[in-house]
């Protein structure tokens, strides 16, 4: 049988699932990949496969008559060993390209983890001869989902460490549709890195101010300092290297070096990506 399928890793997260309606949508065959199989949804197209990343065994059924694997899984502490092991079975199935998504700060010398073990992921992936397209997302404006949207919701208020620093977030389905692109026109994007922004760097100020406009009541934002973001995620019981790395991701933003901007989604979408103004009015009901 001919190697035409498509395998996804991380398919019942965020991004992975995006994904997964996109391929099946195109009618391309895909193994979507997944822990626990008990909570999946059937779609045409799809073979859902059950799989554990640190049991290379269990990876070669997740493979089988694949020709390009989407290699995405979260932050563990085993996540080196787990995306090697992938890349390991990947380069002895045949397997012809690997659609990593990675970080924006990945750092193969960071002493920070998530930055640190991406680098030695990213390092891995170009040194195993294996096609790779590496997807670098610069931030994730879902992010602003979770604590922001709580405490707007309560309060009408949010607090960050980032002053007036700017970062250029990208929305959770422009990866996902440069992703579906990398592996459906892979040639074009063989061995490439990409960093992905959104058009505009922009600030939490500015943030407050799309809210207040879409919500059409007044939302403000309480610049915080780092004791006090760390002491507030100690309180949250966050791993320390956890509560180093976003730390350190805030001083970045805080000290303007986030504020860079590429036009990889553009180029590759052969479209913008979606605006702060935007995602704001998508996910209105987060907020109000």
């Amino acid at each position: 049988m001919e190697n035409n399928k498509i395998t996804v890793f991380g398919a019942s997260g965020n991004i992975g699932s995006l994904l997964i309606h996109l391929l099946y949508k195109a009618q391309i065959e895909t193994i979507a990949v997944t822990r626990n199989c008990h909570n999946t949804t059937d779609f045409p197209f799809v073979q859902w496969v059950q799989a554990d990343m640190s049991h290379k065994e269990s990876l070669y059924a997740t493979m089988e008559n694949s020709k390009a694997v989407f290699l995405l899984s979260g932050n563990s502490p085993t996540v080196v060993e787990d995306q090697k092991n992938v890349i390991d079975v990947a380069k002895e199935m045949g397997i012809k390209h690997i659609v990593k998504l990675s970080s924006g700060a990945a750092d193969l010398n960071s002493r920070l983890y998530i930055p640190r073990s991406h680098g030695q992921i990213e390092n891995y992936l170009i040194a195993s001869g294996i096609h790779y397209t590496i997807l670098r997302p610069n931030g994730i404006m879902q992010n602003w989902l979770g604590e922001i949207a709580d405490a707007v919701r309560k309060e009408r208020k949010f607090y960050e460490a980032t002053g007036d620093g700017k970062r250029a977030h990208v929305d959770r389905r422009d990866i996902s549709d440069v992703a579906f692109k990398c592996l459906t026109v892979p040639e074009t994007h063989f061995d490439k890195i990409y960093l992905l922004t959104s058009d505009k760097a922009v600030n939490y100020y500015d943030v407050a101010t799309a809210i207040s406009n879409v919500i059409h009541e007044k939302v403000i934002y309480c610049p915080i300092s780092f004791e006090q973001a760390k002491q507030d995620m100690e309180e949250k019981n966050m791993p320390a290297a956890l509560i180093e790395t976003f730390l350190a991701y805030d001083a970045e933003q805080l000290n303007g070096e986030t504020e860079i901007v590429t036009d990889c989604v553009r180029t590759i979408l052969g479209c913008p990506p979606r605006t702060l103004e935007v995602f704001i009015a998508d996910h209105a009901t987060y907020f109000k």
